[in-house]
C-alpha cells in the first residue's frame, strides 16, 4: 500500500513522501508515523481553505490534526482519531479567506502509521487554465468521420474540430500501448524513452508532462483503464491522483464511466489549474457497446463483447482469415464502440466545461494511441505491424481562445504523437516558469523523420521485429525475416524484408513499390542501421517481473502470449 516511488523529479526524494495505492487508484502521499508534525511557513493571497484526504491502515490508531498560525494566533482548524482502516476526504474551508505569511502544521498523535493524501491550498480563479489529454484507446483514424468514414461515428469530435486544429497527418511511435503513452507523455520515441517491451518501465532520466504542470501548481489527475497505462509502469509520475479503475476493457460503458469519475473529480477541485489525463478502452477488444449504440449503427446486430478469439482460438493461426459475416460483425460492433466513446465522453467533455464556462479558456487534446487491424494485411487486431491502419492516428487539439473568432484550421503536414507534449506546453506558456527543453515540437523541420518502431511484440515473441520510418509522402519499412518464427504461425505470414509505399496515392499501402537500386532505399537503409544500433544499447529488463494481477489482467486481453 506504502511506496516510496519518485512522485516528480522536479521534487528532490524524500523518504516521508511517496504513494499510496489502494483499490486500484495511487494517490501522492505525505507518510506520517506515531506522533509526529510537519510544519510548513507559507505566504499568498486569499488562500480559502484546504483539500486534503488522510489513510488510515488497519491496526493503527492515530489522530489527526491540522493546526493553522495565522496573525500571530494558533488554531487547531481540523481534528479525527481512526482506529480502522479509512480513506477519508477532509476537504475544509477556512471561516475568511487568509492573506500574507502563515504556518501550516500536520499532526499525528498515537501509534501506527499512516499518510496525509494530496494536502493541497485552494484558492479559486475566475477562469482556471484546464489542460485535457484524452486518449480513444485502439481508434483507428479511417473509422471517424472526422475523417471521412462513411458512418457517422464522431459527431462530437466534429463539432470540436470547429474550434480546433485538426492534424490530418498524425503517427504514433509504435502500434501498441504502453511505448505509445511514454512517447506521449515524454516528447520522445522510443530509442530515446527506452520502453519497448511489456516489463519496461519508464526511466527517471527525463520529465513527464505532467510533473511540468504540478511543478507549476496545477491539480493533475488521470482516470484510466489500467493494464499498460497503469500507474505501476511509471505513468503515476507528477498525478496527485491516478486511477487505473474507470476505463476497463471489459465494461460494457467504460467512456461514460471515464467521464463520470472526471466529472465528479473536477467538482472538488472546481476553480483550480488542472492538467487532467482521461483513457479508455471502451473501442478495445473485445468490441462492445450499450445495445442502443450498436443499432444506431446497424440493426439486428447479434452478440456484443466480441474479439477475433471468439473465432481463432490459437495465436499459431493470427494470420488465417474468417468468414465474411464474422469479420463484419467485429467492424459493426468496433464502429459502435466509437460513437458510443465519442457521445459519452467526448461529448461530455465538451458540455460539462461549456456548462461551467470552461471551455473558452481549456486546452482539449483528443487522440488515439494506435489503430486496429481487421485483415486489412492479412492479420488481427493491433501490436505486430507498422502499417497505417495501426500507426496512423486521429488528433484534434483545441487550443484557448484568443481575441480571433474560433475556427477549424487543418494541418496537413506530418506530425508525432511525441511532439504533442511540447505542443501543449507551448500553449501553456509554463516554458517560462520550467525548462521545458525536454518537450520539443520537431516537425518544423523540413527534414523531419518519424521513427515507427516495433522492436518487441506485446502479443507473443514470434512477431518478427519492425522498424519503419515516415517522411514526407513515404513510409518505408523494414521487416527482419525469421524463418524459425514465421514457420511457428499456421498459415505463415507473408513479407517482404523491405516495403515502401507512398501515401499521396496509396493511403492503404497496398502498392510496394520498394527499390533496391533507388537513392531512396540507400537513405532509408542508412537510418534503419542508426536506429538497430540504438536499440540494441537499449538496456533489457528481463529479469524484471510484472505485477501477478497486472500480468493476469494483460494475459485476459490477448497480450503476454506463449
Amino acid at each position: 500500500i506504502f511506496k516510496t516511488d519518485q512522485q516528480n523529479i522536479y521534487y528532490k526524494k524524500n523518504k516521508w513522501t511517496g504513494r499510496i495505492r489502494f483499490d486500484e487508484i495511487s494517490y501522492q502521499a505525505l507518510f506520517t508515523i506515531d506522533t509526529s508534525r510537519v510544519h510548513y511557513s507559507l505566504s499568498g493571497n486569499n488562500i480559502e481553505g484546504l483539500n486534503f484526504k488522510i489513510f488510515n491502515p488497519n491496526n493503527t490508531k492515530l489522530t489527526y490534526l491540522i493546526e493553522l498560525k495565522y496573525k500571530g494566533k494558533r488554531k487547531i482548524v481540523f481534528r479525527k482519531s481512526f482506529e480502522s482502516q479509512k480513506l477519508f476526504t477532509g476537504d475544509m474551508k477556512f471561516s475568511k479567506p487568509i492573506s500574507g505569511e502563515f504556518e501550516i502544521s500536520f499532526i499525528s498523535k498515537g501509534r501506527g502509521l499512516g499518510a496525509w493524501i494530496n494536502p493541497r491550498l485552494v484558492k479559486s480563479k475566475k477562469k482556471p487554465n484546464i489542460v485535457i489529454v484524452i486518449v480513444m484507446d485502439t481508434l483507428r483514424y479511417d473509422h471517424t468521420s472526422i475523417f471521412g468514414y462513411h458512418r457517422k461515428t464522431t459527431p462530437y469530435l466534429e463539432k470540436l474540430a470547429k474550434d480546433s486544429i485538426l492534424y490530418k497527418n498524425a503517427f504514433s511511435t509504435t502500434s501498441w500501448t504502453l511505448p505509445a503513452h511514454v512517447s506521449l507523455f515524454s516528447g520522445k520515441n522510443l530509442t530515446e524513452h527506452g520502453v519497448i517491451a511489456p516489463t519496461d518501465k519508464i526511466s527517471l532520466s527525463y520529465p513527464l508532462l505532467a510533473e511540468v504542470f504540478q511543478k507549476n501548481g496545477f491539480v493533475t489527475a488521470a482516470f484510466t483503464g489500467g493494464g499498460f497505462v497503469e500507474d505501476s509502469y511509471g505513468f503515476h509520475r507528477g498525478f496527485q491522483y491516478y486511477s487505473n479503475i474507470p476505463g476497463n476493457v471489459f465494461s460494457m460503458n467504460s467512456a461514460g464511466r471515464v467521464f463520470s469519475h472526471f466529472k465528479n473529480y473536477i467538482k472538488r477541485y472546481s476553480g483550480n489549474d488542472m492538467f487532467i489525463f482521461l483513457h479508455t478502452y471502451q473501442i478495445h477488444a473485445p468490441y462492445k457497446a450499450p445495445r442502443k449504440y450498436i443499432n444506431r449503427i446497424k440493426k439486428n446486430v447479434k452478440g456484443n463483447l466480441i474479439g477475433i478469439s471468439k473465432f481463432i482460438k490459437d495465436k499459431k493461426n493470427y494470420f488465417m482469415p474468417i468468414k465474411d459475416e464474422q469479420k463484419q460483425l467485429m467492424i459493426d460492433l468496433y464502429d459502435a464502440s466509437i460513437l458510443y466513446t465519442d457521445e459519452a465522453l467526448i461529448g461530455n467533455v465538451i458540455n460539462y466545461l461549456k456548462e461551467k464556462g470552461y471551455y473558452d479558456n481549456a486546452t482539449i487534446a483528443v487522440l488515439s494511441d494506435h489503430g486496429e487491424e481487421f485483415y486489412d494485411h492479412g492479420s488481427w487486431e493491433h501490436g505486430h505491424t507498422v502499417y497505417s491502419e495501426l500507426t496512423k492516428i486521429p488528433l484534434i487539439i483545441k487550443f484557448p481562445f484568443t481575441n480571433k473568432t474560433p475556427k477549424k484550421i487543418i494541418d496537413n503536414d506530418l506530425i508525432s504523437i511525441s511532439d504533442i507534449a511540447g505542443l501543449i506546453l507551448k500553449s501553456s506558456k509554463l516554458g517560462k516558469y520550467v525548462d521545458v527543453k525536454n518537450f520539443k515540437v520537431r516537425r518544423n523541420n523540413k527534414n523531419y523523420l518519424i521513427p515507427v518502431l516495433l522492436p518487441v511484440s506485446p502479443i507473443i515473441p514470434q512477431f518478427s521485429p519492425k522498424i519503419s520510418f515516415i517522411k514526407d509522402n513515404l513510409h518505408f519499412i523494414y521487416n527482419k525475416i525469421d524463418k524459425k518464427s514465421n514457420n511457428y504461425f499456421s498459415p505463415a505470414p507473408i513479407k517482404k524484408k523491405h516495403e515502401l509505399f507512398n501515401f499521396s496515392n496509396d493511403l492503404k499501402e497496398k502498392i510496394n513499390i520498394f527499390n533496391k537500386n533507388s537513392p531512396i532505399f540507400k537513405y532509408f537503409n542508412n537510418i534503419v542501421k542508426k536506429h538497430l544500433l540504438k536499440l540494441e544499447k537499449i538496456k533489457k529488463y528481463d529479469n524484471q517481473k510484472i505485477d501477478k494481477n497486472l500480468e493476469k489482467r494483460l494475459k485476459s486481453l490477448g497480450y503476454l502470449g506463449n
